[in-house]
């Protein structure tokens, strides 16, 4: 069904086109460069804070222990000297450079030493999802084998490679390494990393398993004029290379293979320099697990910047974060419209004593900078997050996988009362440096107007060429000699070029012959019954509260028609505890998983019916 059956539209405000090319971007040439300036720049200065890790944790790959006393943290110099170390035990063991590295591992300083590595060695970098190694998924496991064909392989323990050895059996992967003292059962020659001892649970001749730190300390290093050689290749490295290839969240079905060029990361890093800049990357906390594509961009930026990339371990946990930003002085984070909910909560009763005791908003007042992002980011949550956190600049920050988890848009506000809203919906930005994008007419097949809604198109030096294995191929297309992505969400553009953003298009509900999106009502619920809140499609729609509230079902029903428009008005509102949850279901990146709570909700009524 075309957007324009869907919606009611206006008169248009200006007679101009919902399309704005925001010119030229000047970049470097490859990832090592960029990192490399942090490391120019601030080479004794904290690269890692690892803030789960003890500080002699691999002592023996730096020339002195940790500085700090309770946790491990790791210089610039430290790390690119690990690196290098890695990078040896790598190319001893035959691995060649342009080759690819699958890591199934948590946050740490073993991820940060490898990501480094493979920019040095300029390794193809894919990171999966820790639940891959969960036997219901071997299925899913082996497939992504198959599909990126790994010349090393990186897990935890032993019984991560013991996981991974059952799952290739049979696949054969091409070889890829020189080295074929290191052929498996399979005939593949695969190095296998683990980041701790013994590398297997059975030994044998064959294993392609040896640990972390055993790879870097078992072969000689590199001498000056082989580490030079590396560093000038690294600084010279394709733009079509494959520099990663990141996996979509799955929200709309099975996750989808992003391949992300040289060019592309480079662009994103450049691009993005407005986000992460001096005033903000001193300590840059990063929660989101490293196969999230949010994760390497991010420790990436902060590197480019010299600053201090803080990891609390895996995912989002909202007393770790707390705890990180009262302990260390954080002054970058990245939340979701759900996390800021989980803050709200914890900063209210909590109490902490890192040095000096601060209850509540005090503790945050290092914070420069909060992204948002991952899920529509409507007014009130724009509002509530700047109260939470006074000293800080909010921006609003939207990544597509497809795009490098950024690239597209550029955040011009300063403040949250200078911010334009679509109702209740808040803009994604200005159209960045590098960038084109259209709000696209569907069945006109033209641009639209501004002040129409459309479906929003993007087309940036950060797209990918396609999905892998050309899935979803209507996706992309080639118009002008420019390559476009349609995003698949539902835009407009204002008459000043500000980009807005209102919800995926599989999101929408039909109601009374008009068009609703979740967000805003989501919005209104949460400012009415101060409780989470999540708007699903059950015949129009249908409100879920996460808790409890003073509110009647007929008092939220009346202010929602009253505040919104009678198109908007709840077919029925119920509670997590109704539906039997406990919480709202999310995905890897936080994002509520909508039509989990749909199905739900639709069970739920099914009971009800006589």
């Amino acid at each position: 069904m075309s957007l324009r059956s869907l919606f009611c539209f206006k008169p248009s405000a200006s007679e101009q086109l919902a399309e704005i090319d925001g010119g030229h971007l000047v970049n470097e040439p490859s990832v090592f460069l960029h990192i490399e300036r942090g490391l120019r720049q601030n080479p004794h200065g904290l690269a890692v804070i690892s803030t789960h890790q003890a500080p002699d944790h691999l002592a023996s790959l730096t020339d002195k222990q940790s500085e700090d006393e309770t946790c491990l943290a790791w210089t610039y110099i430290q790390l690119h000297r690990a690196a290098l170390r890695v990078a040896g035990g790598m190319l001893g063991g035959g691995v060649r450079p342009g080759t690819t590295i699958l890591m199934l591992i948590p946050n740490g300083i073993e991820y940060t030493i490898l990501l480094w590595t493979a920019s040095i060695l300029r390794l193809t970098i894919v990171s999966l999802d820790l639940g891959l190694l969960d036997i219901s998924r071997h299925d899913e496991l082996r497939d992504m084998i198959r599909l990126v064909k790994p010349s090393v392989i990186a897990v935890q323990d032993a019984k991560g490679a013991d996981t991974l050895d059952i799952a290739r059996r049979n696949i054969f992967l091409p070889s890829t390494t020189t080295d074929h003292t290191k052929q498996d059962g399979n005939n593949n020659t695969v190095l296998g990393i683990t980041l701790t001892n013994p590398p297997t649970s059975y030994p044998s001749a064959d294993s392609i398993w040896t640990s972390l730190l055993t790879l870097a300390t078992s072969k000689p290093t590199l001498d000056a004029s082989e580490t030079e050689s590396l560093l000038s290749c690294a600084r010279c490295d394709s733009p079509t290379r494959t520099h990663s290839i990141l996996f979509t969240s799955g929200t709309s079905g099975k996750p989808k293979g992003c391949p992300l060029l040289v060019s592309g990361i480079a662009h994103v890093l450049e691009s993005q320099s407005w986000l992460l800049n001096p005033t903000n990357s001193g300590r840059v906390l990063q929660q989101a697990h490293n196969a999230r594509g949010i994760a390497p961009a991010q420790t990436l930026q902060t590197w480019r910047e010299g600053g201090t990339v803080v990891m609390t371990g895996d995912g989002f946990n909202v007393g770790a974060l707390l705890d990180a930003v009262e302990r260390f002085r954080v002054t970058f984070i990245v939340l979701t419209p759900a996390m800021l909910h989980s803050v709200s909560v914890e900063l209210e009763n909590r109490v902490y004593s890192y040095g000096v005791v601060r209850k509540g908003k005090g503790m945050v007042d290092c914070v420069r900078t909060v992204q948002l992002g991952g899920d529509a980011v409507t007014r009130d949550v724009l509002e509530k997050c700047a109260l939470l956190f006074p000293k800080a600049r909010i921006v609003v920050n939207h990544g597509m996988t497809e795009v490098g988890g950024g690239g597209a848009f550029v955040w011009p506000f300063t403040s949250t009362t200078k911010i334009p809203f679509h109702g209740e919906m808040s803009p994604v930005g200005a159209v960045a440096a590098g960038a084109v994008v259209r709000i696209w007419d569907a069945e006109e097949g033209t641009v639209a107007r501004r002040e129409k809604l459309g479906e929003l198109h993007v087309c940036c030096g950060s797209t990918i060429p396609e999905y892998l294995d050309g899935v979803s191929g209507d996706s992309f297309y080639d118009e002008g000699r420019r390559w476009w992505f349609n995003t698949g969400d539902v835009g407009m553009m204002d008459s000043k070029g500000i980009v807005f953003v209102l919800g995926r298009k599989k999101d929408v509900i039909q109601s009374r012959g008009a068009v609703v999106m979740p967000a805003p009502i989501e919005s209104c619920l949460e400012k009415f019954t101060s409780t989470q809140a999540c708007v699903v499609n059950a015949g129009g729609p249908f409100a879920v509260l996460g808790g409890s509230t003073s509110k009647t079902e007929t008092e939220i029903k009346r202010h929602i028609a009253n505040t919104l428009g009678e198109e908007n008005a709840l077919q029925g509102v119920v509670f997590l505890q109704d539906l039997n949850l406990e919480r709202f279901p999310v995905n890897a990146t936080h994002k509520i998983v909508r039509p989990e709570v749909e199905h739900a909700v639709l069970e739920y009524l099914s009971t009800l019916v006589p």
